[in-house]
C-alpha cells in the first residue's frame, strides 16, 4: 500500500514538474527564429537618414542595398537617380551569386486594373533590362508584376501615388525563397 502511494505521489511530483516547465514553452516561431538568426549572414542597417545598408556577419563587410526604385507616373522609364538606386544593390547581387532578384512591380492605382498590370510588367521587364545589362543574368531574375494591389501607402494622395509606383527588390536563395535577412535594431 505504502508503495502505491509512493508511485502515486513521485507521478504526481513529475507531472507538476513537467508542467511547471512547460508552463514557459515558447512558440515554433521562437524555436526557429534562433536557428534562422544563426543561418542568417546578412544583417540590414538604416542609418539616421533612412539609408540600408547590408552587413555580411562572415567577413564584417558592409553593402549597400535599395530595397525599391520608384517611377513617374505613366511610366516604366528608370531615370538617372533610380540607375544609381540599382547599381548600389548590384554590389550585393555581385558578391553573392548564389542569390536571386525578385522583382515586384506595382502602380498607383489611377488606370484600369489590366491597364496597371501591364504598366507593372514594363516596369518589372525594364529593371530586370537594366540589372542584364550590368552582369545579372536573367536567370537570377524572377518577376512579379503586382499592379494596383498591395499599395504601400493605402491614401491617395500625391505623395503615396508616387511611392507606390515602384518595383520593389526582394533578395531570394536559390529555390526562391526569400533570403533571411536579420534586421538590427539601432
Amino acid at each position: 500500500m505504502v508503495g502505491i502511494k509512493l508511485r502515486s505521489v513521485l507521478a504526481l511530483l513529475l507531472a507538476a514538474g513537467l508542467t511547471s516547465s512547460l508552463a514557459g514553452c515558447v512558440t515554433t516561431e521562437a524555436l526557429y527564429a534562433q536557428y534562422d538568426a544563426a543561418d542568417c549572414l546578412l544583417v540590414a542597417n538604416t542609418d539616421a537618414n533612412g539609408t540600408v545598408s547590408l552587413h555580411e556577419q562572415n567577413t564584417d563587410t558592409h553593402y549597400p542595398w535599395e530595397p525599391a526604385v520608384y517611377f513617374a507616373f505613366n511610366s516604366s522609364v528608370l531615370d538617372a537617380s533610380e540607375t544609381a538606386r540599382l547599381d548600389k544593390s548590384m554590389q550585393v547581387l555581385k558578391q553573392f551569386p548564389s542569390l536571386v532578384l525578385g522583382l515586384q512591380g506595382f502602380t498607383d492605382r489611377r488606370g484600369t486594373k489590366g491597364y496597371n498590370l501591364a504598366l507593372a510588367q514594363r516596369r518589372v521587364d525594364a529593371v530586370q533590362k537594366y540589372m542584364e545589362s550590368k552582369g545579372v543574368t536573367a536567370n537570377r531574375i524572377l518577376l512579379q508584376p503586382i499592379g494596383e494591389v498591395l499599395p504601400q501607402i493605402s491614401t491617395d494622395d500625391t505623395n503615396a501615388r508616387a511611392v507606390n509606383r515602384r518595383v520593389e527588390l526582394m533578395l531570394l536563395d536559390s529555390d526562391g525563397r526569400p533570403t533571411p535577412i536579420q534586421y538590427a535594431s539601432n
